[in-house]
């Protein structure tokens, strides 16, 4: 047992030795990409982040208010458009009110008489033939 307790850490450090070498042999067999690391140097500042955002934010909202300010203003002309088709109509009304009175079969007799012509008091027939009427 002597010699085992001896050897046992010749042992031990071969054992440790060639679990290095198999953790560096796989470091190597399994790095994929290269090294991505940064220098501070070639970081993106955090105050060009923010500029970039606060600038794209303020874009954002110049485009929603001219947005908005054209729908507004397409809504006025519609409402102006509405109102003067709401007068048109009534005047149309009016004027075919005026056209109903003024075609009455009473206002049409007053009128014609007022032209000189007379109501007819016979019944006359028109013969296509040329012949006489009776």
């Amino acid at each position: 047992m002597a010699l085992t307790q001896i050897d046992s850490p010749a042992l031990e450090s071969k054992q440790r030795s060639r679990v290095r070498e198999f953790a560096d042999q796989t470091r190597a067999a399994l790095k994929l990409v290269p090294d991505l690391t940064v220098d501070n140097s070639e970081s993106v500042s955090n105050r060009a982040f923010f500029a970039f955002l606060i600038g794209l934010f303020t874009a954002g909202l110049l485009l929603l208010l001219s947005v908005n300010t054209a729908l507004t203003s397409g809504a006025f002309t519609l409402e102006n458009m509405k109102l003067h088709l709401a007068a048109v109509n009534d005047q149309r009304d009016s004027v075919l009110n005026q056209v109903a009175t003024f075609s009455s079969p009473n206002n049409l007799a007053k009128a014609a008489t007022k032209l000189g012509m007379q109501p007819q008091t016979a019944i006359n027939f028109l013969n296509i033939n040329g012949g006489p009427t009776k």
